[in-house]
């Protein structure tokens, strides 16, 4: 199609839109190279660039390369400068590198282009699709939960051998060296298995404290006959001292 008016010194191109006969328009124009030294401006060729303004707001690269296939190739895309503060919805703007000379000029020439529409969800659907994003499936959340478990497991490991070689040698109140194993539990495997695991590591390091804790009192126990035997042991050889029936050999 023969190019329509220019508006304000730009070529209007229409472009469709979803579920309708109703178009969008972008502007184009030739872009005329600045000699203000700018590098931005060293990569947009003088004779093979059109800017164009008024694209779509959920436009990228992607679908600009695939909107102007039948316009030409494209060397590369330049897309215009966007402040943090700008608003998202206003309409985005690009320099167009094209391979050739008689790309530019044929873009600059066409009235409308049959592109496909950017899919972006809208009304109804944004809800839904926003709805579904956040409540995934149940095999999501078992992903999920099961990635967490196997993170925590493997703290919960380290940090127990971590404690372990911090016992290691460790000599305790009553002057007696703590024993700690060296081996470490194999993991266990599949799901069910996995779900298991805290609570018989769990278990595991009860039993652990329960029987460490039976042989301190043991030892205790041992500790106190001991002296109690010498307590005695001392009376009586002060009983035979006091009776001069004591002879130590």
């Amino acid at each position: 199609m023969a190019a329509s008016a220019l508006v304000g010194g730009y070529h209007p191109v229409a472009l469709p839109l979803a579920h309708g006969v109703f178009k969008r328009y972008v502007y184009v124009k030739k872009h005329h190279v600045k000699d203000s030294g700018d590098t931005s401006e060293s990569i947009l060729a003088a004779d093979r660039t059109v800017y164009m303004v008024n694209l779509p707001t959920d436009s990228d690269d992607d679908w600009l390369r695939e909107c102007l296939a039948s316009v030409g190739s494209i060397q590369h895309i330049v897309p215009g400068a966007q402040s943090d503060n700008s608003d998202p919805l206003l309409a985005k703007t690009a320099h167009v590198v094209f391979k050739s000379k008689q790309a530019a000029e044929k873009l600059l020439s066409l009235s409308a282009i049959d592109c496909a529409v950017p899919e972006v969800a809208t009304g109804l659907d944004a809800y839904l699709a926003k709805y579904d994003a956040t409540r995934p499936g149940l095999s999501a959340v078992k992903e999920i939960a099961d990635r967490f478990m196997a993170e925590f497991d493997a703290q919960e490991e380290e940090q127990e051998i971590r404690h372990r070689e911090e016992l290691k040698n460790q000599v305790d109140d009553d002057g007696f060296v703590t024993v700690v194993s060296s081996k470490r539990k194999k993991q266990l495997a599949g799901d069910d298995l996995l779900l298991q695991q805290p609570a018989k590591k769990q278990k595991s390091k009860e039993l652990h404290n329960f029987y460490r804790f039976q042989m301190r009192e043991k030892k205790r126990d041992q500790l106190k006959t001991l002296r109690e035997r010498f307590e005695e042991d001392k009376l009586l050889v002060e009983k035979l001292k006091k009776a001069n029936k004591f002879k130590p050999e």
